[in-house]
């Protein structure tokens, strides 16, 4: 098991050292080892170079640099995840535009800036209608004292 583990790193330090070596601006990288083993595990060559090259600006410590990586790699992940429910929405649903999309995918974002312990299941049905409704002298703040009331 460690071999496979050792191999594997070593397939993803080549791979971003193959990426990253004849560009000056990731200079600061090619000896770092543990970020490389990191950064090789990006699957796209464009975003690896980008992270690289933020890395290389700020030269965090090999533990920080390699969180970075790893949180790009998780919010890779979540934002592959959701543009494959919103294709296979499309697909059951053919007629459903880009703007409808964007639109939807905005709802969700507000959504789940506003969730509370109290959220109830499908309230995104009436958040539109809700927020069309509010007086337009009344903030988020008031609203919430007179739902209080």
């Amino acid at each position: 098991m460690r071999v496979s583990k050792t191999i594997t790193k070593q397939v993803h330090r080549a791979r971003a050292l193959a990426v990253l070596a004849n560009n000056p601006a990731c200079r600061w990288l090619v000896h770092k080892t543990e970020i490389l083993d990191e950064l090789g595990r990006i699957e796209s060559d464009y975003a690896m170079l980008i992270i690289a090259k933020r890395i290389c600006e700020l030269k965090p410590a090999t533990a920080e640099a390699v969180e970075m990586v790893r949180r790009h790699r998780e919010f890779d992940q979540l934002a592959d995840e959701i543009a494959h429910v919103v294709n296979d929405y499309r697909k059951r649903n053919p007629d459903t535009t880009r703007q409808e999309v964007l639109q939807a995918l905005e709802t969700a974002g507000m959504l789940l800036n506003r969730t509370t312990d109290r959220g109830v299941p499908g309230s995104h049905q009436f958040l539109r209608k809700a927020e069309a409704a509010t007086p337009a002298g009344i903030s988020e703040k008031d609203e919430c004292v007179q739902g209080q009331a």
